[in-house]
């Protein structure tokens, strides 16, 4: 019998999944599992399409609750729940304000690979990634121990805050 009164909540990028690929056969077999006993759900910061890549298309029908974009979009067995945004709270000008910033720092730094999708807007949050969203697994590897010692990341933020 499932205990209704507990949900079990799982991040999907480097719990379910390594970041960006998808699930192994053993972790569909533990949430299925695990979905006898209580009610089991999935929170991750990309939208719903990203999500289903990593797994699976029926996710939703998979899992009791899917929470996409950092919880802004929430489905409930099966079903579309909610949407929150960011772009209602902020407001347009704020957006495109940071937007712009974002982008002349990343113009202006040099790396030895830039890949497309520079900003990627979601409805709960801003994804930039100055290497590019659409860099490969190696690539992102590639920037990430770069940045670890060139600090692009930490020096954005930096600068953003004075």
């Amino acid at each position: 019998m499932v205990d209704t009164t507990t949900l079990c909540l799982f991040d999907v990028d480097g719990t379910l999944t390594a970041p960006r690929q998808k699930a192994i056969p053993e972790m569909h077999a533990f949430l299925k599992k695990l979905r006898n006993n209580v009610k089991v759900g999935v929170v991750g910061g990309s939208d719903l399409d990203k999500i289903k890549e990593q797994l699976g298309e029926d996710v939703i029908t998979k899992v009791d609750y899917v929470f996409a974009e950092n919880g802004l979009v929430a489905y409930k067995d099966g079903s579309f729940l909610s949407r929150q945004s960011i772009q209602n709270h902020m407001g347009e000008d704020v957006l495109q304000e940071f937007i712009n910033y974002c982008l002349t720092y990343i113009a202006k730094i040099r790396l030895p690979k830039k890949r497309g999708t520079f900003i990627e807007f979601r409805n709960g949050m801003i994804n930039v990634s100055p290497v590019g969203r659409s860099c490969s697994q190696e690539e992102r590897i590639e920037f990430y121990e770069l940045d670890k010692v060139s600090l692009f990341i930490e020096n954005c933020y930096r600068t953003a805050a004075q």
